[in-house]
């Protein structure tokens, strides 16, 4: 269940006991990115690292790493059961983000880890993950903030972005914010960063500065945020390590699985786009991709698409479905240790489809669907476009 509270969560983690630092990184779009190039960059630093992102890819293990490689079995198990005993012992009933949260928590402070990147799995304000101290917090960062989730955050950008602030305190030691946000969201971060005594630095891509190794134009926004962020670290002085040749590095060595990634997904086929675009912002940025890589090569589109049950499904598919595409509408199972997801039903999404002209669209469960959307696209000559819910 989505339970948003910090009571039960400073209960069963002490953040004054932590003996890890920590980068704190919150927003709608963009997190996970900013976390992978600022664990990287940490990694190449020679700092021991550790890295908290959320949702998970195949095993709720693969959303902590350390040294960017997913703990093992053995760790993950180890620190997941001590949470849980502790969270028994103490009648407090977490929620199962919570009970991951600290897990990971636990698992870094057991690996020795130094600085921990740590990202909001949903506002920030009363996310799980904003237990932490502010004296323990090097860097509080806002990435792109967007529409989504609003039962849980509120109805308009302004109090979306208000929650997402919430993660700036008085004693954090730095701020960013994505320049390119709204003015209702720049406003937000301004509001709380003046009321934390702390400034801003609003991040924004530099003219013949580092390129980002993953695709989309947006990544320049995300890789901006990521320096910055850096940048505070190396202006307090504390860490030497980290020289412009090891940023480099890091930034080069830079991964993001299942964010507009091409993989082979059928043996003999052509490689798949694969992209978790989850709401009508993130739709709008594959879109734009999708037109400048695929659309303009001459390619049409199949589209593979899901969603979490919740999501502005119409206005997801009006930012990337045209006229002559293909639509394969499939859903997922259950979710590993998050039982509050469920997706969206296919004739929601065939109902959405059904909107846009001249566009051939079914219905497939998920173990037909890819194999559905090569033969499409085997007729027509087009790329299969994998989207939705991660």
């Amino acid at each position: 269940m989505i339970n948003l509270s910090l009571q039960r969560i400073s209960q069963l983690i002490k953040p004054s006991t932590l003996p890890w630092k920590a980068i704190h990184v919150a927003g709608t779009n963009g997190k996970g990115s900013v976390c992978t190039y600022l664990s990287h960059i940490l990694h190449s630093s020679s700092i021991a690292v550790g890295r908290f992102t959320s949702p998970h890819l195949t095993h709720p293990r693969d959303s902590i790493t350390i040294s960017n490689t997913p703990i093992s079995l053995p760790l993950f198990s180890a620190c997941s059961a001590h949470i849980t005993a502790l969270d028994a012992s103490l009648n407090l009933n977490c929620t199962e983000f919570e009970l991951l949260t600290a897990t990971a928590f636990e698992a870094f402070t057991r690996a020795g880890v130094v600085i921990a990147v740590i990202e909001v799995g949903l506002g920030g304000r009363l996310d799980a993950t904003n237990v932490l101290a502010p004296e323990q917090t090097l860097c509080s960062v806002v990435t792109k903030v967007a529409l989504d989730h609003q039962a849980q955050l509120g109805g308009t950008l302004a109090a979306i972005a208000r929650e997402k602030a919430g993660i700036i305190k008085p004693g954090v030691g730095g701020v960013v914010c994505d320049s390119s946000n709204d003015a209702a969201v720049r406003e937000a971060v301004s509001v709380a960063a003046d009321a934390a005594d702390v400034d801003v630095v609003w991040a924004a891509p530099q003219e013949g500065g580092l390129v980002s190794p993953l695709e989309g134009s947006f990544q320049r926004e995300n890789l901006s945020c990521a320096l910055a962020a850096i940048d505070v670290l190396r202006q307090s002085g504390d860490w030497q390590a980290i020289t412009d040749a090891s940023i480099e590095a890091g930034v080069a060595a830079s991964r993001w699985p299942g964010r507009l990634e091409w993989r082979v997904l059928r043996d003999g086929c052509a490689e798949a786009l694969v992209d978790g675009a989850h709401n009508p912002a993130a739709a709008a940025e594959l879109s734009r991709y999708v037109d400048a890589k695929i659309r303009g090569a001459g390619d049409g589109v199949v589209w593979v698409l899901a969603a979490s049950q919740g999501k502005d499904v119409p206005a997801m598919v009006r930012a990337l479905v045209r006229s002559g595409d293909a639509v394969v509408a499939t859903g997922f199972g259950a979710v590993e240790g998050m039982p509050w997801v469920s997706c969206a039903p296919v004739e929601e999404i065939m109902q959405a489809v059904g909107a846009v002209e001249g566009v051939e669209a079914v219905g497939h469960p998920v173990e037909k669907a890819v194999e559905a959307a090569y033969n499409l696209a085997a007729e027509g000559g087009r790329t299969v476009v994998v989207a939705g819910s991660l």
